[in-house]
């Protein structure tokens, strides 16, 4: 008993409406899907933000290279900063703020 011409029509209809069905779902609510490239999307503008602030210190270091290789003046800026450093001649003044005794009021309490 072989099938007739229409219900097999109405047979391949219903079977493609399943299959559209079931990748509309899959599409909307599984992890390949939109939620998965909402995901991936905030994750890329994370990772391209992240990388602008680490391009950004990049050229700073780059320039500070460029200028410990160049000149005196950065060289000497740093030794004197970093290691306390001072010129034949130079007299050396350190100014300390004094602190308060434990238990005493500070003036901008």
């Amino acid at each position: 008993m072989a099938l007739r011409p229409v219900t097999a029509f109405r047979w391949t209809v219903l079977v493609l409406l399943a299959l559209i069905v079931a990748l509309q779902v899959r599409l909307w609510t599984g992890t390949a899907g939109m939620p998965g490239v909402e995901r991936l999307e905030k994750s890329i503008a994370r990772q391209r933000s992240e990388n602008v602030v680490l391009l950004r210190r990049n050229e700073a270091l780059a320039a500070d290279v460029a200028d410990l290789k160049s000149g005196r003046e950065a060289v000497e800026e740093r030794a004197r900063e970093e290691l306390g450093m001072t010129k034949p001649g130079e007299v050396f003044y350190q100014v300390i703020e004094p602190t308060a005794p434990a238990g005493a009021e500070t003036p901008d309490s």
